[in-house]
C-alpha cells in the first residue's frame, strides 16, 4: 500500500513539471511574438510613373521574421479609393514559431487603370500598397507596412507628328527620322521587327522634338515594317508609320581555310583572356566555341556599351576611312570556313577588315569619347568609340591601344596601330560603325554626300 501510494505521487509530479514546460514554451511563443514584432518590407519592381488603361504594376513583399498574412493595394483619387487587389495570404499554423517567412514571401503582379477601374478619371491619384505580417503587434492585429506613390492618370496615348518625309534605307543601312511627341511621353523611337533604335531630343530647349537614327539590319527581311513607337509615363503606347523605302542588298560570300597553325596561334590566347568560354578540350572544339558562342557573347556586349552613348550628336564631319590600305573582307560577307575538306561552320562578318602594312597608325574616325579599350574575344584588343545618340565605332585587333576608356577622341587622332589579336589571319583593322550596339555599314557614314542628305539636310530643316 505505501509503494502504490508513493508511485501516485511521483506521477502527480512528473504531470506537473510537464504542465510547467508547457506552460513555459507558451509563455516564450508569446514573449517571442510580442518582443520581436516587426513589419513586412514592400518593394515595387520596375519604375511605375503614371496610371493608362491598363498598366501593370508589379511589388514584391518580404519578413525576415514573420509570416504574411494579408496583401492590400488601392487607388486613391480625390475623395475615393478603389480596391485593386484584396489578398489573404495561407500562413501556418501558429505555434509553428519558427517559421521564416524569408524563405517565401510574395511576388504581386497586378494591372491598374481604366479597365479595371471605370470611375478612374484623368489626373491625379495615389498608389497604396499595405502588407500585414502574423506578428502580435498592434494589440494582436499584426505588423502593418504602407508605402504610397503618386503618379499621374493619363487615358490618351501620345501624339506622333512625323515631320521628315523621305526615308531611303540600304539592307544593313541606316537613315534618319525626325518627329513630335506630346508632353508626358517618357519613350519613343523607331522599331524594326525585333530592333528598337530609341530617338534623342533634336536640342535639349525642344525635348518633344525628337531624330531617330535607325537601321535595317542585314538580316532583317525588307519588307519588314518600321514604325514610330511612343510610350508614355502613364504606360499608353501610339504606333505612326511614316514613308520610307528599303532598298534589298545581296551581300558577298566567301571561304575560310583553317588549319592546325592558325588555331594554335589565335585559340590559346583568346582562351587565357576570355573567363566568360570554358576549354572544350581540343583545339578544333575550342575555335568553333571561340567563332560561335564567344562571337554571341562579344555581341552582347557591343549592345551593353550603347547605354554609354551621350543623348546628342559629338561629331560635325564626316567619318573617315584608314587610308592606304586594302579591303581584304567586306561588311555582312558570309562566311564558310573549312577544315581539312569538310565545312565546319557559318558565320557572318559585320565589318571592313583593311590591311596595310605593319602596325600601321589606326585614327578615330570621328570625335567621341573612349567607352571601351581593352580585350574584346574575337576582336582581340579593340577599341570602342562613342559618337553620340546611340552611332558607335568599332577598332578590332590592334596590336597596341594609345586611348582608355573616358578619353575624348578628335576626328583623326591616332588611337592604336593594327595587328593581328583576336580572331584574325593576319595584321589588318576590323572596323564598324555600331547603332544601337546592332553593326551596320560603315561605307555610308565615310559618304560626305549620304551625312548630307541623311542627317545634315534633315536637321536644317
Amino acid at each position: 500500500m505505501q509503494k502504490r501510494q508513493g508511485s501516485s505521487e511521483t506521477g502527480l509530479g512528473a504531470g506537473a513539471v510537464i504542465f510547467l514546460i508547457v506552460l513555459i514554451v507558451l509563455f516564450l511563443i508569446l514573449a517571442w511574438k510580442v518582443t520581436f514584432t516587426s513589419t513586412p518590407a514592400i518593394q515595387l519592381q520596375g519604375d511605375i510613373k503614371g496610371i493608362g488603361l491598363s498598366t501593370p504594376v508589379n511589388f514584391a513583399v518580404r519578413d525576415a521574421r514573420h509570416n504574411l498574412r494579408h496583401v492590400l493595394v488601392e487607388v486613391r483619387q480625390a475623395d475615393k479609393s478603389f480596391v485593386l487587389l484584396d489578398r489573404p495570404l495561407p500562413t501556418p499554423s501558429w505555434w509553428k514559431f519558427w517559421s521564416r517567412v524569408g524563405k517565401r514571401g510574395a511576388e504581386v503582379h497586378i494591372h491598374a487603370g481604366r479597365q479595371e477601374i471605370p470611375e478612374l478619371q484623368e489626373g491625379r491619384a495615389t498608389l497604396v500598397f499595405v502588407a500585414t505580417n502574423d506578428s502580435w503587434g498592434r494589440f494582436f492585429r499584426g505588423g502593418r507596412a504602407e508605402t504610397s506613390i503618386e503618379v499621374p492618370v493619363r487615358f490618351a496615348p501620345p501624339s506622333i507628328e512625323v515631320l521628315t518625309t523621305q526615308h531611303y534605307i540600304n539592307q544593313g543601312g541606316c537613315d534618319m527620322v525626325l518627329f513630335k511627341v506630346s508632353p508626358g511621353t517618357v519613350e519613343s523611337g523607331v522599331q524594326v521587327g525585333k530592333y528598337f533604335f530609341p530617338s534623342w531630343p533634336v536640342k535639349s530647349t525642344a525635348p518633344e522634338t525628337r531624330l531617330c537614327v535607325f537601321a535595317y539590319s542585314y538580316e532583317v527581311d525588307p519588307q519588314t515594317p518600321a514604325r514610330v513607337v511612343a510610350r508614355d509615363d502613364a504606360g499608353n503606347e501610339s504606333l505612326a508609320n511614316f514613308t520610307y523605302r528599303v532598298f534589298p542588298k545581296k551581300f558577298k560570300s566567301d571561304t575560310l581555310q583553317i588549319n592546325d597553325e592558325f588555331m594554335t596561334r589565335v585559340v590559346p590566347p583568346i582562351l587565357s583572356q576570355s573567363p566568360e568560354v570554358r576549354d572544350q578540350g581540343s583545339l578544333l572544339k575550342n575555335f568553333l566555341m571561340i567563332n560561335g558562342t564567344l562571337r554571341q557573347l562579344d555581341a552582347q556586349k557591343l549592345v551593353a556599351f550603347a547605354q554609354k552613348t551621350r543623348p546628342s550628336f559629338t561629331w560635325t564631319q564626316p567619318f573617315i576611312p584608314l587610308v592606304n590600305t586594302k579591303v581584304e573582307s567586306a561588311f555582312a560577307d558570309f562566311r564558310t570556313y573549312v577544315y581539312n575538306g569538310q565545312v565546319i561552320d557559318h558565320q557572318t562578318h559585320l565589318g571592313f577588315d583593311l590591311a596595310g602594312v605593319q602596325h600601321t597608325p589606326v585614327v578615330a574616325a570621328n570625335d567621341g569619347e573612349v567607352v571601351f579599350a581593352g580585350f574584346l574575344g574575337i576582336y582581340g584588343n579593340a577599341i570602342v568609340i562613342d559618337h553620340g545618340c546611340g552611332l558607335q565605332s568599332l577598332y578590332g585587333h590592334l596590336s597596341a591601344l594609345n586611348v582608355k576608356e573616358g578619353d575624348a577622341v578628335k576626328r583623326g587622332q591616332v588611337i592604336g596601330h593594327t595587328g593581328q589579336t583576336g580572331l584574325a589571319g593576319g595584321d589588318h583593322l576590323h572596323f564598324t560603325m555600331l547603332l544601337d550596339g546592332i553593326p551596320v555599314n560603315p561605307i555610308e557614314w565615310w559618304d560626305p554626300h549620304w551625312i548630307h542628305d541623311r542627317i545634315e539636310a534633315k536637321l536644317q530643316q
